[in-house]
């Protein structure tokens, strides 16, 4: 393994490799503050590209482009309210307060120290995982798969902005619009209307444009937003650093988020989506001040940004290891591994394994140099905040427009983002939570799909399985952590206070 490591540091250590790398860092997170174009875009785009290259400045372009997108969405993010793609919602939920507050800087530096870290402890557990990973991943069978996706919508009530109840609901209702279109499973249309654009299903990028973009352009216009608190370029400047060290002075809440990232990115079919929300979700049930959360929380960024970056070395680690993709990005970049004359699996790691390692410190690499661009840049950047509504609000229209009609060149996409929009603007307007209704329809088909197939393949037994029991226990760990803390919290004020009495 350490010969492998110095040989992936030879083919690292190219000086084509490095300019591809740092022009795809460029690429990736262009493509990723335009909201709507995400990280599939970016591999779509870029792939025709790699034909001929050798196997590590190939691959190496496509995986660098792959794993900044999401810290370019960031930007959008907390200084527009609009996430830059799915996965990057859960960080507006703290992040966008904070730019009102007039603390954006702080939630961007945080957001981009945690997503830097998070990458590099993504690609200390891939690069430890590859020997051993075979044997664990294919003892996760549909039980397993089909709790983790359960674990992940139990996870919606703790998102709910102001109660447990609303987040359920809002949850739900994601879980409901994910059914639109044909069924997984016996292949019969539901809900469609007679309107053949529904038989393909609502799609997730006009889903979140819609939800997120549409009601806040509406507010621009309507001279509704909330009024930003002014802070000058050397303030913003400091602010950055501040984020940052705000991250390293969390070094428990940066790990475990990523280790969390990791390990979803891991298992395949769960998807890359669900591993910031399930971080989010995470640190506000273990924080000491859950109510902080929602309000402009440093934490609430610094979670979801970290496990966004780390769940890409997770999902490496299935696609090199035994060839199945663990994400929908990885799928594209096994595109690239077959346009390369390579298949990824056993084999490939038994004979490629310093091609393995170099790819792992490609995406360290990629992700360390896209946090200096983008905190160099952010200062310049969040003057878009202050922009005056009736300048921001048709641009950003513009580029809403564009990012919907790009995701698969439909322009019903486009008029299914501003009715989505509606929606959008009554939960915000009830104060219903629009990530947790993003989590439940990327969740949905998972539970719909892998129930299915548990019931068949191992009907109600399935619950008696060691990793099933291992998941269940940690379902009933989370449903009841807000009561047992706050038990806790309480014995332990009542105690303080009876001392205090005597």
């Amino acid at each position: 393994m350490l010969a492998s490591v110095a040989d992936g540091f030879a083919l690292f250590l190219n000086a084509e490799v490095l300019l591809l790398c740092v022009l795809a860092v460029f690429v990736g997170l262009l493509l990723g503050v335009l909201p709507g174009l995400g990280g599939l875009t970016a591999l779509a785009l870029l792939l025709p590209f790699i034909y001929g290259m050798e196997p590590i400045a190939g691959l190496g372009f496509l995986l660098a482009a792959h794993a900044v997108v999401y810290t370019g969405g960031a930007l959008t993010s907390i200084a527009l309210g609009i996430p830059g793609s799915g996965p990057n919602a859960a960080t507006v939920i703290d992040g966008y307060p904070m730019t009102l507050a007039g603390k954006g800087g702080i939630a961007l530096g945080a957001a981009f120290a945690s997503s830097g870290l998070g990458g590099v402890v993504g690609v200390i557990a891939l690069v430890g995982l590859l020997p051993f990973l075979q044997p664990i991943v294919f003892h996760i069978g549909s039980p397993e798969t089909f709790l983790f996706a359960v674990m992940g919508i139990i996870y919606v009530g703790v998102l709910g902005e102001r109660s447990m109840a609303r987040g359920l609901i809002s949850g739900g209702l994601g879980v409901f619009l994910a059914l639109f279109g044909y069924d997984r499973l016996a292949g019969v249309p539901r809900f469609w209307l007679d309107f053949d654009y529904l038989l393909d299903g609502i799609r997730l990028v006009p889903l979140v444009l819609g939800l997120f973009a549409v009601p806040e352009i509406l507010d621009l216009a309507l001279g509704r937003r909330a009024e930003v608190v002014a802070t000058g370029s050397r303030d913003r400047f400091a602010q950055i650093g501040q984020g940052m060290k705000a991250t390293i002075l969390r070094p428990y809440l940066l790990i475990k988020s990523s280790l969390l990232g990791v390990f979803i990115g891991i298992v395949p079919g769960v998807g890359g989506d669900t591993a910031p929300f399930v971080a989010y979700a995470s640190a506000k049930q273990t924080s000491p001040t859950p109510e902080a959360f929602g309000n402009g929380c440093v934490e609430g960024v610094i979670a979801p940004e970290a496990s966004n970056n780390a769940k890409e070395g997770g999902a490496l680690v299935t696609t090199l290891a035994l060839g199945i993709p663990g994400s929908a990005g990885m799928s594209l970049l096994l595109g690239g591994f077959l346009l390369l004359g390579l298949e990824p699996g056993p084999d490939f790691l038994a004979n490629h394994m310093d091609l393995a390692v170099g790819l792992a410190i490609v995406l360290a690499f990629a992700n360390l140099v896209a946090v200096v661009v983008m905190a160099a840049a952010s200062p310049l950047l969040l003057k878009i905040a202050d922009l005056r509504p009736q300048v921001l609000a048709p641009v950003l229209a513009v580029l809403v427009v564009l990012g919907a009609f790009a995701y698969q060149n439909e322009p019903l996409d486009v008029v299914a983002t501003f009715v989505i929009g509606v929606l959008g603007c009554a939960m915000k307007a009830m104060g219903y939570s629009r990530p947790a209704l993003v989590l439940g329809f990327v969740m949905a088909p998972l539970i719909e799909t892998y129930l299915h197939i548990t019931l068949q393949a191992y009907g109600m037994s399935f619950l008696l399985r060691p990793g099933s029991l291992v998941l269940l226990a940690l379902i009933v760990m989370g449903l009841s952590w807000g009561r047992l803390r706050r038990y806790f919290l309480a014995a332990a004020s009542s105690g303080k206070r009876i001392n205090a009495a005597e």
